[in-house]
């Protein structure tokens, strides 16, 4: 029995390795017949060997996108080169031929039909795996329609819409900010859910590539990055708070210049500072003081309104820290300095400002919410003050 089943298997070894001589055999004919053939004939040649389904095709097939590119300039002139060509690129990605990645590239480069582009692209997303030239000139490109789009002229939504789904595909880490801005510049709808699709396919840590693109990227992805992060149920609350710890960082410390730019880095501010707020996330207190003081000198000269103060005042009194609570009183300090001046002070700041000084609960705040009873402040401000008092700890 035992000696049955040994020569099974060698009759099957044999089988094998004859079965795989034929087949090569087979794409030397067919290379040979390619090489030497009219171009009706070439094409002729390649629909008949993609009817076999065979798997060793694969060369002839690169074969034949490498003679579409020694012949480029006669592509626009004679429609069978994009024939030929569509054929064979099909016939790659269907194979997985990777050897034919970087012919494939070149040839999406060398011609912008759209169709032939498309072709491409769907090929390189799976014969380009793992291939970081192939990956950055993707990117490169990506980044290039952009930066064109951006400035009001349409490119080719189809092939756009081709390309993020391939950098979907190849799911390289380095695709994330370009596939991020492509996917909040206002491209059309499908464009744009395929360029989101595609961000959701990326390896990597969602931390790690949202920080990176607030670290790297121009403002608005910085804004988007940060909504991704708050609205992702792939992070944790406290990786959702430490991408907005960083987000607050930056939209301190940019020196952004002109007006359009310091208005983003405000509202990446404001948005961070929020997500802050919600999570009393007490290890951001420093940065949230320093976000108070910028709002509190902006509201000053008329730039940023009354609401960002009192949210700014809110978020410190979440902190729940003492360096919050000095912070407060200072402040507290300053408008009973106006009120002793008979000059009048904002009923719902000084609401929001004894409301956090109470929920901080910090002693350093004693003196000065008694004092706040004494001035000329209305009833309802006078009540939580009391309330205040009421709650600090001892």
């Amino acid at each position: 029995m035992k000696r049955a089943f040994g020569v099974t298997v060698a009759f099957m070894l044999v089988l094998a390795v004859l079965e795989a001589q034929e087949a090569q055999e087979l794409v030397k004919s067919y290379k040979r017949n390619f090489a030497i053939a009219s171009l009706d004939v070439k094409i002729q040649i390649l629909q008949d060997a993609a009817s076999g389904n065979s798997k060793e095709m694969g060369s002839l097939y690169h074969q034949a996108v490498d003679f579409v590119l020694d012949n480029t300039s006669l592509i626009p002139s004679d429609p069978r080169f994009r024939q030929l060509a569509g054929v064979a690129v099909a016939q790659i990605r269907a194979l997985s031929y990777a050897e034919a990645r970087y012919s494939v590239a070149k040839l999406f480069q060398a011609d912008t039909e759209t169709s032939l582009r498309v072709s491409c692209l769907n090929a390189l997303g799976v014969i380009g795996q793992g291939d970081g030239e192939i990956v950055q000139n993707l990117n490169r490109w990506q980044e290039n329609q952009n930066n064109v789009f951006q400035t009001g002229k349409i490119p080719d939504l189809q092939v756009i819409s081709a390309s993020v789904r391939a950098l979907g595909q190849l799911g390289d880490p380095s695709s994330f900010p370009v596939l991020l801005s492509a996917s909040i510049l206002g491209y059309s709808e499908e464009t744009t859910k395929q360029a989101r699709e595609a961000l959701l396919a990326i390896k990597g840590d969602l931390q790690d590539l949202l920080t990176g693109v607030i670290k790297s990227s121009p403002l608005p992805e910085k804004k988007q990055a940060l909504a991704m992060a708050l609205e992702s149920d792939r992070l944790a609350d406290d990786k959702k708070a430490a991408v907005a710890e960083y987000a607050l960082d930056m939209g301190l410390h940019l020196g952004a210049r002109d007006a359009l730019q310091q208005g983003l880095a405000r509202e990446l501010r404001f948005s961070a500072s929020r997500a802050l707020s919600d999570r009393k996330w007490s290890k951001a207190t420093p940065l949230m003081i320093e976000h108070f003081n910028n709002t509190l000198l902006e509201v000053d000269r008329g730039i940023t309104s009354k609401t960002y103060l009192l949210e700014a005042v809110a978020g410190l009194g979440n902190m729940g820290t003492q360096e919050a609570a000095v912070r407060l009183t200072q402040y507290l300090i300053l408008l009973n300095s106006y009120s002793e001046k008979s000059q009048v002070v904002d009923e719902q700041i000084m609401l929001a400002l004894v409301g956090s000084l109470g929920k901080l609960g910090n002693k350093v705040a004693f003196d000065d919410l008694m004092y706040t009873q004494y001035l000329n402040y209305s009833a309802p401000v006078k009540k939580a003050a009391r309330q205040a008092l009421e709650n600090l700890k001892w």
